[in-house]
């Protein structure tokens, strides 16, 4: 390119001679104009591929800072030698104290479908339309509160009294629920059904979107499996799971969920730990909130939960009281399970350092930072291709398709930030829901609500250690959820499926009970409740719901039996394998059954160093490590997807950029997306394949991996099988294969 300039410019400086001596400057002018428009076509030779299209790098200078700027350095594996509370709770096993999951031997709820629910809740409309009209004075009865979006109402204002639960074969709706129930009935029986409803925006003055949501379950949800609870069954178990609190001395709510379960609330506050008049805030607020979560294997302790000893003690012992609640329910025989509301984690691998199908043709993003993701690429050497890549080009082109709008994928997660620059406005993007019933672990001001936004799950936000992970946006980016080939950002896996996002973990993690309820809901088993307490289905039940999340525990009962039911509705639900480095059946959900679970691969396609392994694992896929740079581009072998971020740079000049809008990160958590893609990406190619189908489509789109390449030094993995003639090298099971769909048979 010098030699070329040098040229134009030797040339621009002796056709001037040339045009001075010689009275002959037109030809002269012509000719350096002609010259100049030659050279210029032999530079767009030099600097572009064959077809004449422009190179990645092109691409990438031409992309906004906004559009380009990312985050993600080179790391070390060392770890950090000071163990913060979110570094215990992602790598230890923890509970949130007060909180107890407990399901009845007799079960509380029916399974039945989606027609069927229709069908009662229209006989039951029908029936209450007949009521007589109300009396006089309940007519003339002042008009009660309106309801106010994104107010949050405590437990105990939801739910009735066990007195007012026994009067009525409604016993679980709470009061609000009711009032319009019965005042839609008596005061309008003549009324067909919009003028009624119409009626009742006038009487209660609800908003529109909350009378849509007490409408019956949307039609799109289609006859799959639903659960309802037998509210009268409920009612039972509830007072008689509060008579053994009141036996222990202790004050509580027990809430009956629609998936069969109850989650018990103890009200002791989790800390003793007063902020004011304190002269060490910081360390005294850290307190309080390590107070709220307590190590799952039991500490010393000789106390008989029946002892008056313990009773006294339980009245100020969140902990103690758990514990106990858990031994008493357990004791009596009348539970299948009862466990603690265990605490999860994403699967980021941290070490901070202090419509339809759309049919194309030669598929190839034009999003800026596409060439730096490696982990999509085809499988093997050469340009264009990565020893980790998992195909996903290649079978967007021998399909001529990148996803349809009638596959659905539920992410499970932190929620979306909904005004990421790439997300907001993406048509791949559906309604979703926040799960989390802690307002203090939801970090938004209030318990569970129809907006998933992420509002950052930072533990301790005073804590220079501690940041948010916007994990969910990661994983979500690495399914679809952003808008691709719009010459902005990365790319997704499946650009054109329909993403639901569904909020179960939040500040310092995700309690057990809500997560349950999110895979249930995700699935289109049953209904969320918002404040008021009305039933919001999923109108877009998932085909592959995708758990990114871990727990340094074998799989719960409770955990078990959502995913069970998840399944049973016809979902495929895939789970990352965690990065605790150990056998995977010591972690949930990847140890769970009915799982396709996943490890991490590394950018050479080898098991990464800090995956978890084992007989459990049926896959790998491009994770990542962050320590590596396998194909010397100067930048981490992560795997690059959607957040936002801070201390960024520019990748054309590496200068700094004090915020960005995607960075590289590395886990499980990233590689169990890429199967949940892959699985979107099959699923639209064979929408009436069946979800075991589906699985075993994936399981065929492989690439074999050898023992050598999912081993590891023994000493770093204890347990793990030693590999004949391989000295000091141990065997960790990957699933023996990892994810390529340039494999993928399509017939």
């Amino acid at each position: 390119m010098m030699r070329i300039r040098f040229v134009k410019t030797a040339l621009s400086g002796g056709a001037l001679a040339f045009c001075l001596t010689l009275a002959a400057c037109e030809k002269v002018e012509e000719r350096k104009k002609n010259f100049e428009e030659l050279s210029g076509q032999v530079q767009e030779q030099l600097t572009h591929d064959v077809l004449g299209e422009p190179t990645d790098q092109e691409i990438l200078q031409a992309a906004s800072l906004d559009d380009r700027a990312l985050a993600g350095v080179m790391v070390q594996r060392a770890g950090v030698a000071d163990v913060t509370l979110e570094e215990a709770l992602r790598t230890e096993s923890y509970f949130a104290v007060g909180s107890v999951i407990a399901k009845p031997r007799e079960d509380m709820s029916a399974i039945i479908t989606s027609d069927e629910v229709a069908a009662e809740v229209e006989e039951e409309f029908s029936a209450e339309a007949d009521q007589a009209p109300l009396p006089e004075a309940i007519m003339s009865a002042p008009e009660p509160e309106p309801f106010i979006e994104g107010r949050s109402t405590p437990m105990e204002a939801r739910e009735p009294s066990l007195k007012a639960l026994r009067e009525s074969a409604r016993a679980m709706k709470p009061p609000v629920v009711k009032r319009l129930d019965d005042t839609m009935a008596r005061k309008l029986p003549e009324m067909s059904d919009a003028p009624r409803l119409e009626k009742l925006r006038q009487i209660d003055g609800l908003s529109q979107e909350a009378l849509k949501r007490m409408e019956k379950m949307p039609d799109t949800a289609g006859p799959r499996m639903r659960r309802m609870l037998d509210e009268d069954k409920a009612v039972v178990m509830r007072e008689r799971t509060r008579e053994r609190l009141e036996k222990l001395g202790l004050p509580g709510q027990v809430e009956a969920r629609d998936g069969g379960s109850m989650v018990i609330q103890v009200n002791i506050s989790p800390t003793k730990y007063p902020l004011e008049g304190s002269q060490d805030i910081r360390g005294i607020k850290e307190q309080r909130i390590r107070n709220r979560f307590a190590p799952a294997k039991l500490t010393t302790n000789d106390l008989a939960c029946n002892s008056e000893r313990a009773k006294a003690l339980m009245k100020t012992d969140a902990e103690l009281a758990t514990r106990c609640v858990v031994e008493t329910l357990e004791e009596s025989g009348d539970y299948e399970y009862v466990e603690k509301d265990f605490i999860f984690s994403h699967q980021f691998e941290r070490r901070p350092s202090n419509t339809p199908t759309a049919t194309i043709s030669n598929i190839k993003p034009n999003d800026p930072l596409w060439s730096l993701q490696w982990h999509f690429r085809e499988f093997g050497k050469g340009n264009d291709k990565s020893e980790g890549g998992a195909g996903f080009a290649d079978f967007w082109n021998r399909t001529h398709q990148t996803g349809s709008a009638a596959v659905t994928v539920a992410v499970v997660d932190t929620g979306l930030q909904m005004d990421h620059p790439d997300i907001k406005g993406s048509a791949n993007l559906a309604p979703g829901f926040d799960m989390v019933s802690d307002p203090f672990m939801g970090n938004d001001g209030d318990g569970r609500d129809s907006d998933p936004s992420d509002p950052g799950d930072a533990c301790d936000p005073s804590d220079p250690l501690s940041e948010d992970t916007f994990h969910g946006t990661h994983v979500a980016g690495t399914v679809g959820v952003a808008a691709t080939n719009n010459a902005s950002g990365v790319a997704g896996g499946a650009w054109n499926v329909t993403i639901v996002p569904v909020r179960a973990l939040g500040r310092c993690g995700g309690q057990l009970s809500d997560i349950n309820d999110a895979i249930r809901w995700a699935a289109g088993v049953v209904p969320a409740r918002d404040d008021i307490g009305s039933e919001i289905w999923n109108a877009n039940p998932a085909d592959i719901i995708n758990l990114s999340i871990g727990l340094f525990e074998r799989c719960p009962a409770s955990l078990q039996e959502a995913i069970n039911d998840a399944t049973a509705s016809g979902a495929i639900v895939v789970a990352a394998a965690g990065n605790a480095r150990i056998d995977t059946k010591y972690y949930a959900p990847g140890g769970c059954d009915n799982v396709v679970t996943v490890a991490a691969g590394d950018g050479r396609g080898q098991l990464a160093y800090y995956s978890n392994y084992g007989d459990a694992v049926d896959i790998m896929a491009p994770g990542g490590d962050m320590s590596r740079d396998d194909d010397n581009d100067g930048r981490p072998d992560g795997i690059l997807s959607t957040k936002t971020s801070h201390n960024c740079y520019d990748p054309v000049t590496e200068e700094p950029v004090e915020t960005c809008f995607y960075a590289y990160e590395n886990g499980t958590s990233m590689a169990a997306p890429h199967v949940s893609a892959a699985l979107a990406l099959l699923k639209s190619q064979f929408p009436a394949a069946s979800a075991d189908q589906l699985k075993s489509r994936l399981l065929t789109a492989t690439q074999p991996r050898s023992q050598l390449q999912c081993s590891g030094k023994c000493t770093q993995y204890p347990g793990s099988t030693p590999i004949p003639g391989e000295e000091g090298m141990c065997y960790r099971p990957c699933g023996g294969a990892t994810l390529d769909l340039a494999k993928a048979p399509l017939e």
